[in-house]
């Protein structure tokens, strides 16, 4: 009986080293994989809370801005209103005045965009650079994996 065991031991046919490198090679893979699939969801999750973040600023800037102009408007009408003009070097010291002022909201407005567009952009190249940072040595592994492969298999033939 126990010979009949040892036949048996013996018929089991042993893993050959290239099928088990291969299958630790493919297991590692998944793994890897799995890693990264999970690293660029938690990766894209935070983007989007940026994005929100960010949309909200947007939405501020813009609701500020009318505001602002709205402002402006009242502040003008109500000077007019009040002012009577009785010469012709009041009413252009008042519509020079009124030109500066809108010159200068023109101004605040577009250093407020700058800022805006300035902070956007800083977030996208960010995370670009994080996503390349990322990537870039799996890359350089998948490549030297397939060459190795390529090389072996080229031996092998």
């Amino acid at each position: 009986m126990s010979h009949n065991n040892n036949e048996e031991e013996k018929k089991t046919p042993r893993e050959s080293p290239i099928a088990k490198g291969w299958n630790d090679f493919v297991k590692t893979m998944k793994n890897n994989f799995e890693t990264f699939q999970s690293s660029l969801e938690d990766q894209s999750r935070q983007n989007i809370e940026k994005w929100n973040e960010n949309k909200k600023h947007v939405e501020k800037f813009f609701l500020d801005v009318k505001h602002n102009w709205d402002n402006k408007l009242q502040e003008w009408n109500a000077n007019l209103t009040k002012l009577h003009i009785e010469s012709k070097e009041q009413w252009e010291a008042n519509k020079k005045r009124i030109e500066t002022d809108f010159k200068n909201w023109q101004e605040k407005t577009k250093k407020d965009w700058e800022e805006g567009v300035k902070s956007w952009n800083r977030f996208w190249i960010k995370s670009s650079w994080n996503f390349l940072l990322f990537m870039l040595p799996i890359l350089i592994v998948l490549i030297v994996i397939a060459i190795a492969i390529t090389m072996i298999f080229n031996a092998i033939s």
